[in-house]
């Protein structure tokens, strides 16, 4: 096994699955050709699905928190068997219901903002110009302009929704649910061809390999301020119609949760 960090490597023992690290670079396009070419692998084979994982001792805390609730959270004494049962039961749920998933978020929403109207105005918000997102942001640490220490994963599923059985990392703060994360990852496979691409404690990111059509923009900008309120409150000048632009031009979609 290559030489990781502590946390580098307990990540990777917990995926328990091929992972090539790439230490921080200034030029992502290394993670961009290994990302195409574990694609193509999988296309041919049919046997991983690639994901690039950021490794972090909050990531890690929260993957065996929801896997192995009985495991301390500070403590790498975790069940092996556990986890795999754990695997095993996420890979047997129903994941048809994200439509359903997403509308009883949007009505979360709804009742946080209390105000009837409140919602429905949002919708017509004026905002900046958004920049479309056609390349993988969220391996980017702005503090140091390099790449974060990463690990691409080829986790042993056959539908990339199933990688949130080896990525449990959501139902926290406004984070949906570890089982909403794939029904919707699912509905976006199947409706968009979105798939989630990078994953760390805090954000996910799908990409495409073409923008949403004009006419379902802002229906799906909707549905994503629902899925993650905070890319649009956390997002200087950013309203639900001005994403709804940019989703026209993108082939990414990042979200992350505070």
């Amino acid at each position: 096994m290559p030489e990781y960090s502590s946390v580098v490597g307990a990540v990777v023992n917990f995926l328990d699955c091929p992972c090539t690290y790439f230490a921080p670079m200034i030029d992502d396009d290394p993670l961009t050709e290994a990302y195409e070419k574990a694609m193509d692998e999988f296309v041919r084979k049919g046997e991983h699905f690639p994901v690039f994982v950021i490794p972090s001792d909050t990531l890690l805390e929260t993957l065996i928190m929801n896997s192995d609730p009985d495991a301390e959270s500070n403590d790498d004494e975790w069940s092996a068997e556990n986890v795999q049962l754990f695997r095993a039961a996420m890979l047997e749920a129903d994941t048809s219901d994200g439509e359903r998933r997403l509308g009883d978020l949007i009505n979360i929403t709804r009742e946080v903002l209390e105000e009837p109207e409140a919602f429905e105005s949002m919708l017509h918000e004026e905002g900046g110009v958004v920049e479309s997102q056609d390349r993988i942001i969220s391996w980017w640490d702005y503090d140091t302009g390099m790449t974060r220490h990463i690990v691409l994963a080829m986790i042993p599923v056959m539908r990339p929704w199933q990688i949130m059985a080896w990525l449990p990392f959501g139902g926290w703060n406004d984070c949906p649910n570890n089982e909403s994360l794939m029904s919707i990852a699912r509905l976006w496979y199947e409706k968009y061809g979105a798939v989630p691409a990078v994953i760390s404690s805090d954000s996910m990111e799908f990409v495409l390999q073409s923008p949403v059509p004009e006419n379902e923009a802002l229906d799906l900008a909707i549905k994503h301020y629902a899925f993650c309120p905070d890319i649009i409150e956390q997002s200087d000048g950013i309203t639900i119609p001005s994403h709804a632009e940019a989703l026209k031009k993108s082939l990414s979609w990042p979200f992350w949760w505070d």
